[in-house]
């Protein structure tokens, strides 16, 4: 359809929206508090009670965290159908008083009209050592804000509603994907040699879902976790219009940032930030480039080439047949360039963000190889 577009989907915010979504997040979140865990309490309802805090329940990551501090699968060695609380509370207070164990515990209220957990003050998000020094979202933003209003206040954040979750993250990382305006890899060829690539190509344009042109968003993924699961990541991202594939980029120069969770100055933070900038135009013309190149490569076996490259990636046979599979029931092209996208289109199927996003990478680092 010739008014096709991102844009038109309607999936895209702009920075100050997404900026008072990351600041609302913020105000929830209480003083990160060093406690010695001999001291936490466990409620009868297998809550933790942080002196002088509150009562928290725990995330499925929080919970993951405390485990393995000591040594077990939590929620197998601390079933309640098992034990009790009070067992719980010995286990815990045994082990942490033989090693007068400190922790630095994250926490957060619950959102004002959210239901919420009974006779909790809100949820603890992490465990961590005293020592961790987290860059939290709002941080980022900020300096955004303040050291880049210019460049940021036109930046289009897509939604992950256009994935599977309507959030930007989950309970241990967030992902943020901002794209940039929109270039065309040429014109869709409706009359595709290969009569598999026409037959989709005719139900895509049925259903309103097939642009004119082979439109490409080039972009980049911010990714941060702040509560210990991963450092600050920035990669170049470019998403495809047509069947709605995002794909990552994180080899070489295109990843375009990369900071652990340490102490670091505002101005070290910006400098950052910008070099972030500077690099975005060369690496979104090299990945146009590189785009380009992949569909000049024909292949006799498409679905063998796949099997081939990710084999090689080291990606786990069920992504391996998934994506055999889309490249098979969704626009067959008989090039790299359609195992690319049968790629990408495998991974926007898995629900979980922390997998999308490495699988997207496997098809990204193909691309930075052509």
């Amino acid at each position: 359809m010739p008014g096709l577009s991102l844009e038109a989907t309607k999936h895209l915010l702009k920075f100050n929206d997404v900026r008072q979504e990351v600041s609302s997040k913020h105000d929830l979140k209480n003083h990160d508090v060093v406690v010695e865990m001999s001291k936490v309490r466990v409620t009868p309802e297998l809550h933790l009670e942080v002196p002088q805090l509150g009562v928290f329940s725990m995330t499925d990551w929080s919970t993951k965290q405390l485990g393995t501090i000591l040594g077990v699968q939590w929620k197998k060695w601390f079933n309640p159908e098992i034990v009790t609380a009070e067992e719980v509370q010995q286990e815990l207070h045994r082990r942490f008083s033989k090693t007068g164990d400190q922790r630095k515990l994250r926490t957060s209220r619950f959102k004002p009209g959210a239901p919420g957990v009974a006779k909790c003050d809100g949820y603890l998000r992490a465990v961590l050592s005293p020592t961790y020094h987290p860059i939290d979202d709002e941080r980022i933003f900020d300096r955004l804000e303040k050291k880049f209003g210019s460049k940021v206040e036109n930046l289009n954040f897509m939604k992950n509603s256009l994935n599977l979750k309507p959030s930007w993250g989950n309970d241990h990382c967030n992902y943020y994907t901002i794209v940039g305006d929109s270039i065309s890899m040429g014109a869709i060829d409706k009359n595709h040699p290969d009569p598999e690539v026409r037959k989709w190509y005719r139900v895509a344009q049925a259903e309103g879902a097939l642009p004119e042109e082979d439109v490409i968003y080039p972009g980049f993924r911010m990714r941060n976790s702040e509560v210990g699961f991963t450092a600050i990541t920035i990669d170049e991202f470019s998403f495809r219009l047509v069947c709605l594939n995002g794909l990552m980029i994180t080899v070489g120069d295109s990843r375009l940032m990369y900071r652990q969770h340490r102490p670091i100055e505002d101005e070290l933070l910006d400098k950052q930030l910008n070099g972030v900038f500077d690099k975005i135009p060369t690496r979104w013309e090299a990945t146009r480039q590189n785009l380009t190149k992949l569909q000049e490569i024909q292949l006799e076996d498409a679905e063998k080439v796949i099997e081939e490259r990710l084999l090689k990636l080291e990606a786990p046979k069920h992504f391996r047949e998934k994506a055999k599979e889309m490249w098979k029931e969704n626009e067959p092209l008989p090039n790299m360039y359609g195992v690319v996208q049968a790629i990408t289109r495998a991974a926007r199927t898995y629900e979980d963000m922390d997998q999308r996003f490495e699988f997207e990478a496997l098809a990204g680092k193909i691309v930075a190889r052509a």
